[in-house]
């Protein structure tokens, strides 16, 4: 019994060390005549990454007081005007009193100096991985597609699209809010924005029950600039490349007490060139010989596109503290592009069957014109009901995402000569085809935060919310039925009208013990799914899918600032509405098909790492994850035989659930800063990709080991000139029958600053070794094909930037403005 009554006691001493929390005080004074200094501002930041902690003023005695403040080792700094800055390191480990602390006077005024805390680039915050890019000078001359590159685990390819660890499925979201851009919009928006109206990149590989995110790969959060102090700014400036690329932009910042103005319009001009070449083999069931597959058709080709794009994009913001407990925050964007392109497409087909060969030579030419852009807004509504964190927070968002492709398409086909054995000049037959299409859609979301702290270890989060996600668009195809005259093609004119209507609801509870955080959760999701596509066939469809999402997060920081954390989500995410159809919708060689068997996606997904940042060196972060999934959607390319339009075999996309799918992986995220004016950065993601599933009543699996690396170099010499180099490498990946081959290039640039920063020029080496391509394979049993997609990515781009006002507002001068209430909709 005394052995139970002593091990009782020794666990409660040891539980309230961990929970202890301590008070800093000390007094303020002139250190010439004695004086006491009132309110001065005082601060805690720890020692490793610079993160606030605590803050006071002085009162009219000169003293100042900070409670609550955990164990560990901190810089008290202490600015005043007219005072030389004071910094010292404290160890707090009991109640603390400082005594007088004597202030040198000096001839420095704060309203002429901006006192700003270097962050680390790299930094966690529970379950968040952030990249401060306003941290980050040898990215600030790029574009919001640069800075995801450097983000841990992101990846962006040459064509914008974005996957977090290998994972495609990743959602994009904008200021805590999901972004609601459609594929087109997405890539147009991260391709304008620059990289300098950017605050923080979050990644976030393991979402807790607080958020709403639809999908297994994740979610990459893009925090633009926080709010700022009294004043305000004006910059703008002009990028180009030899590509060529015109991007010229201007912006304007207003702040006081109260209310935070911002205004963002920039412009781009851009011509791409892609140049692509592969081959297909297609297959069926031998009619003769069971078991063997026969030749169907054999394809190779070759193509060249040119496109002109030019756009807009802009961004207004207003924030407004109604009193020091109520806040309201509005804001406003929009980015229209249009777009003209031509290209040609040289195929050589041969149809295989029992009457033999049919060989095929035609050439495609194909002119077009495009629109793609949006509108979307939103107003937040924050009440704090103290200053401890209890708060509510309503929200509403609403987008409009309109715009079309037009394209003229001609195919002229040439003769086969039998006793040549090749094609000749001669054209003998020419078919023509005019595609419109169109898109319009108007979604919109509200959503309630509420955060109830219990006392200085507990609080409680819950949350409610109503989406509604459109997915419309109309086809319509016109054939030339001969001379110029065109006649509607009703096989493949047809119009999709597709939504989700879901309804979310969460609660977290998270409870502190020291420097150790257990924060589970749980999300109930209810969706109604529609697809209604009408054409040749009517085919309306809906389901509805019910799910619950449990999380746990578990985070632990020793004294000495190594930062463990652990978590486990499942996820759950429904099948695209577009997918759930019957309808088949013909191309102009191939079909695609929807899946109305298929399931959602459920993801157990663990997440396991430590980071350890060090005070001469840099940091040093190591990660492990595993993610196991069943019925993850993938889309396979098969071959059937159409008696509808083609009456021959001809290729077809389908989407099916994977019975079983993982990915171990191993992070490393290394950063060497021995200077200020000196960093190395280095990232390694390595992985094991596997799937098993039944294809065509057959089990098919595969393994795969993956890896990533990145490395990053800046430097500043003189004090003028600054320095970056980036290299990357992307080994081969997989997915249910296809493989994407590496991909690697390396970029250089200098940057220097003039008049005192009031004018910066930077010039850029984009893919020096011009190696940036995009390969594929596709390797089913009916269908194995390659593609090559080589774009103008070899560029030299150069910049001017001018800038005009306080230069502590640079960095909400750009997109943003608004309060930042911690990234992810103010939820801890």
């Amino acid at each position: 019994m005394k052995k139970t009554i002593a091990f009782i006691a020794f666990i409660l001493l040891n539980v309230n060390m961990l929970m202890a929390q301590f008070t800093v005080q000390g007094t303020l004074a002139d250190s010439l005549n004695n004086e006491k200094l009132m309110f001065v501002n005082v601060g805690l930041l720890r020692t490793a990454d610079t993160v606030f902690v605590s803050g006071a003023a002085s009162d009219e005695n000169g003293h100042f007081i900070m409670n609550y403040v955990p164990q560990g080792q901190y810089i008290l700094q202490i600015t005043a005007i007219g005072y030389e800055n004071y910094k010292k390191v404290i160890d707090v480990d009991a109640d603390l009193n400082l005594g007088t602390i004597k202030m040198n006077q000096g001839s420095m005024k704060l309203d002429e100096i901006v006192i700003t805390e270097k962050k680390p680039l790299f930094a966690n915050e529970g379950e968040k991985t952030l990249y401060n890019v306003s941290e980050d000078p040898s990215i600030q001359t790029g574009t919001a597609s640069d800075a995801l590159q450097n983000a841990p685990g992101v990846e962006v390819d040459v064509e914008g699209n974005i996957t977090l660890r290998g994972v495609s499925s990743v959602e994009i979201w904008i200021n805590g809010k999901p972004s609601h851009l459609n594929e087109e919009n997405l890539k147009t928006y991260i391709q304008q924005m620059p990289a300098n109206s950017i605050k923080t990149i979050e990644v976030i590989t393991n979402p807790s029950a607080r958020y709403a995110s639809k999908s297994d790969g994740g979610i990459i959060n893009i925090v633009t600039t926080g709010k700022v102090q009294k004043n305000q700014f004006v910059s703008f400036g002009l990028n180009a490349s030899t590509r060529p690329d015109v991007s010229p932009w201007v912006s304007y910042v207003y702040a006081n007490d109260k209310l935070t103005f911002n205004f963002y319009l920039n412009g781009r001009y851009s011509n791409n060139i892609n140049n692509s070449n592969g081959y297909s083999y297609s297959f069926k069931d031998s009619d003769i010989n069971p078991g063997v597959l026969d030749t169907t058709t054999t394809t190779r080709f070759d193509g060249h596109t040119k496109s002109n794009s030019y756009g807009f994009g802009s961004y207004i913001s207003l924030d407004y503290d109604i009193d020091t407990m109520n806040n309201v925050s509005l804001w406003f964007g929009g980015w229209p592009s249009w777009n003209s392109n031509d290209s040609w497409q040289k195929y050589y087909r041969n149809e295989y069957s029992l009457n033999g060969i049919q060989h095929n030579y035609y050439y495609t030419k194909s002119d077009g014109d495009s629109r793609w852009g949006g509108l979307n807004g939103g107003i937040d509504y924050l009440h704090k009901f103290n200053d401890k964190g209890h708060n509510i927070m309503f929200s509403v968002f609403t987008g409009w995402w309109n715009g079309y492709n037009n394209s003229d398409n001609r195919r002229d086909y040439y003769y086969w000569d039998p006793a040549a054995q090749a094609f000749t000049d001669s054209i003998i037959q020419f078919t023509g085809y005019k595609q419109n299409y169109k898109y319009n859609d108007f979604g919109y979301s509200a959503q309630v935060d509420y955060n109830l702290p219990l006392g200085e270890q507990w609080e409680i989060g819950l949350g409610v919310s109503y989406d509604h996600s459109p997915d419309t668009y109309d086809m319509v195809y016109d054939t030339l039925a001969g001379g110029d005259s065109f006649v509607k093609d009703n096989l493949r004119t047809h119009n999709r009208v597709s939504w989700a209507n879901e309804f979310d609801a969460y609660m977290t509870v998270q409870y502190k013990i020291g420097n150790f955080v257990i924060k589970p959760g749980m999300r109930m999701e209810f969706s109604d799914v529609h697809c209604n596509i009408d054409g040749y066939m009517i085919d309306h469809q809906s389901k509805q899918y019910l799910n619950w999402r449990p999380s746990l997060h578990l985070s632990y920081r020793t004294k000495s600032m190594h930062n463990f954390k652990l978590s486990y989500s499942r996820r759950v995410s429904n099948p695209d509405a577009r997918y759930l159809t019957n309808f088949v919708e013909y191309e102009q060689e191939s079909l695609d098909l929807g899946n109305m068997n298929l399931d959602p996606v459920y993801t157990n997904s663990f997440d396991g790492g430590w980071t350890k940042y060090f005070e001469k060196f840099g940091s040093v972060g190591l990660s492990a994850y595993y993610r196991d999934s069943k019925g993850s959607i993938n889309s396979v390319t098969e071959n059937i035989y159409d008696d509808v339009l083609f009456h021959r075999w001809v290729r077809a996309t389908r989407p099916y659930n994977v019975d079983d799918s993982y990915d171990l992986g191993f992070e490393a995220n290394v950063m060497y800063r021995p200077s200020g004016f000196f960093n190395v950065r280095f990232y390694a993601n390595v992985y094991d990709s596997y799937y098993s599933t039944q294809f065509n009543g057959a089990k098919v699996e595969s393994d795969m080991w993956s890896y990533s690396l990145r490395v990053n170099l800046w430097a500043k010499l003189w004090n003028k000139l600054e320095v970056h180099a980036s290299g990357y490498y992307r080994s081969a990946t997989q997915s249910l029958y296809a493989e994407r081959k590496p991909s690697y290039a390396i970029n250089c640039g200098l940057r220097a600053d003039f008049f005192d920063k009031k004018m910066s020029v930077f010039v850029n080496a984009n893919d020096i070794f011009n190696w940036n391509t995009w390969d594929n394979n596709t390797y089913n049993p009916y269908y194995i094909s390659y593609s090559s997609y080589k774009y103008n990515s070899r560029s030299i781009s150069v910049g001017v930037l001018f800038r005009f006002g306080k230069m502590e507002l640079e960095q909400a001068a750009r997109e943003g403005g608004a309060e930042d209430t911690g990234g992810m909709g103010g939820g801890k």
